[in-house]
C-alpha cells in the first residue's frame, strides 16, 4: 500500500516498471457511477501519479488504462513505459516482445512513494 484515505487506495502491481493501481474503495462498477466529486478526485490523483513517475522515471511514454474486466471495481492502473521494457510499444497485457532492461528497483519504489504521499498531501 502506498497510500489510502476515506475514499481511495494507491498500491503497486508487480512489474518490471513502475506500475500502481488507485482504486476507489467504494464499491463503483464503472467511473460514470461514481458521484462527480471522487470523479475528479480519482483523475487529481491519476495526474500526481503520472508527473510523479515523469519526473522520477523519466520514461518513454505513460499509459494509463481502465479495465475491471477481472476486478469489477473502479480502479486506473499508471504505468511508466520505457522503450526498453520488455512488452514496449505492446501493452503490459500484450506480447512480450524482447527480454527488458529496464527493472525497477526497491529504493526507487520507496523514493516514488515518499515524493507521491508528499504531493498528494498538498
Amino acid at each position: 500500500m502506498i497510500y489510502e484515505d476515506q475514499d481511495f487506495r494507491i498500491e503497486w502491481e508487480e512489474s518490471e516498471i513502475p506500475w500502481v493501481k488507485i482504486f476507489a474503495k467504494a464499491n463503483y462498477k464503472e467511473i460514470t457511477d461514481m458521484p462527480k466529486a471522487l470523479r475528479q478526485r480519482l483523475w487529481e490523483l491519476g495526474e500526481i501519479v503520472e508527473i510523479t513517475m515523469r519526473e522520477l522515471f523519466t520514461p518513454d511514454k505513460i499509459n494509463i488504462a481502465s479495465f475491471g474486466n477481472y476486478v469489477p471495481q473502479v480502479h486506473l492502473h499508471v504505468m511508466a513505459r520505457f522503450a526498453t521494457d520488455s512488452f514496449f510499444p505492446e501493452p503490459m497485457w500484450g506480447t512480450r516482445q524482447r527480454e527488458g532492461s529496464y527493472q525497477l528497483k526497491e529504493e526507487q519504489k520507496r523514493y516514488f512513494e515518499r515524493c507521491l504521499v508528499d504531493k498528494i498531501k498538498l
